[in-house]
């Protein structure tokens, strides 16, 4: 496993997410999070709002039983989508992070991110939030997940805090915030995220990828599927970039998985991957992500294999 220096955390490159494990077995996810821990992935992604406060419970209770347990991660949570809206006002913001607290079992969040934008956001009331939980001690560093470069940008001159991470998704079938820098002036370029992707790595904002396996489609019957890529499913639509990814596999000698991740790690911009998994065999495919030692050419080859084209 690779690390990085964010803020002064020491973070694995690869981050567990935690979005979907609130209806497993608690000693299911200790298992995970101990494969986790064994591979090197040190961080791992919350928020308040995954299995309605539920997943983060399920740390608490793993931090409870093995106290030292703590120490090892990077816990990161998120806030500010509630009740059919976003809300980044100041008291919406301190109370949710006092949930998470309290859910956690912890003193301290080490990464809190506004999981949305809120339009009516006042980025005086954010800032005041900030400072109140940097100074308390409940938050170590800030940043945003969904967030346009303007908006980013917005925000930031009212801070007293770097955002140091913003989280979008990408994959090799989805990725519009790296199809916009391919096809500048061209007819086809669409920027979706306000030019993300180069404000984050101008301003040396972390760019956190979620959705990384994933894929989706209506095919030929008319079945809406959303999924991983390297499904049975999928397998007919995306059946060159699955070929591409396997080849590369049996040349590194890693996984098919491990290779599609580290087509995000090869970026320059120094992206970390979040794989959200509940199955510790199905986390231990990413293993040797990092050490994968993609060409550019590579890459490439992986991002027109998944139906993209160069002008």
């Amino acid at each position: 496993m690779k690390y990085t220096d964010i803020g002064g955390i020491r973070a694995s490159r690869l981050c567990l997410g935690n979005m979907r494990i609130a209806d497993k077995p608690i000693e299911n996810i200790e298992r995970l999070v101990n494969v986790a821990l064994d591979m090197g992935v040190n961080m791992f992604d919350h928020a308040d709002i995954y299995g309605g406060g539920t997943c983060e419970s399920m740390y608490g209770e793993l931090i409870k039983r093995t106290p030292s347990l703590r120490k090892r991660m990077v816990i990161q949570t998120k806030c500010g989508i509630c009740a059919g809206r976003y809300d980044l006002s100041y008291n919406h913001i301190v109370e949710s992070v006092n949930g998470s607290l309290a859910r956690l079992r912890t003193d301290y969040i080490d990464v809190l991110l506004l999981h949305r934008p809120d339009t009516l956001m006042r980025a005086e009331q954010i800032a005041r939030a900030f400072d109140e939980l940097e100074k308390s001690g409940k938050v170590r560093v800030f940043g945003v997940s969904n967030f346009s470069a303007q908006q980013i940008d917005y925000l930031q001159q009212s801070l007293n805090q770097k955002l140091y991470f913003n989280q979008l998704q990408l994959s090799p079938t989805y990725c519009p915030i790296i199809d916009y820098g391919i096809n500048v002036n061209t007819p086809v370029a669409c920027d979706v995220s306000g030019g993300a992707l180069e404000y984050c790595r101008k301003n040396g904002v972390t760019i956190q990828t979620y959705g990384t396996m994933q894929c989706s489609f209506t095919d030929d019957t008319g079945y809406f599927y959303s999924g991983a890529f390297n499904t049975e499913h999928a397998d007919k639509k995306y059946f060159a970039l699955n070929f591409m990814l396997g080849g590369l596999a049996q040349k590194y000698g890693v996984t098919p998985e491990a290779v599609a991740v580290a087509w995000v790690l090869h970026h320059p911009a120094g992206m970390q991957a979040i794989i959200g998994t509940t199955l510790d065999k199905r986390l231990a495919l990413y293993k040797d992500c990092c050490e994968v030692p993609l060409t550019d050419t590579e890459w490439y080859d992986i991002y027109k294999a998944a139906g993209h084209s160069l002008p």
